[in-house]
């Protein structure tokens, strides 16, 4: 099934764009785009993997950064706070590079991201 260009984009800048959502859907709206939609377009294919890449390792980030301050008693989130607020930042930014990339008709590829698919 072909999809439009307009259509892909719009897609496209959905799967970036639900980064912004709170609890797992910035994980799951992607992965289910993704998931519907990758055999029809290699643009929402690769939009798609990298919005999925993203959430994931800023999971595993979220995670480490846990484990970290748990391990260290507490302690740890005397640099763990500062890194957060820096790394949110960069979060909100990539996301909309992402997005403004993708409403261009262009591929986008997070950095600082590990590939999971």
């Amino acid at each position: 099934m072909y999809i439009d260009t307009k259509t892909e984009r719009v897609l496209a800048m959905i799967l970036h764009l639900s980064g912004f959502l709170n609890g797992m859907l910035p994980l799951v709206v992607p992965l289910v785009i993704w998931l519907l939609k990758k055999d029809d377009s290699f643009f929402i294919k690769e939009h798609g993997r990298a919005a999925i890449n993203f959430q994931l390792s800023v999971i595993v980030l979220g995670i480490g950064a846990v484990f970290f301050i748990f391990f260290t008693i507490g302690i740890g989130a005397f640099l763990v706070a500062p890194l957060a607020i820096v790394f949110g930042l960069l979060y909100i930014y990539f996301i909309v590079m992402a997005t403004i990339t993708a409403s261009n008709g262009q591929l986008y590829k997070y950095p600082i991201t590990w590939e999971f698919i």
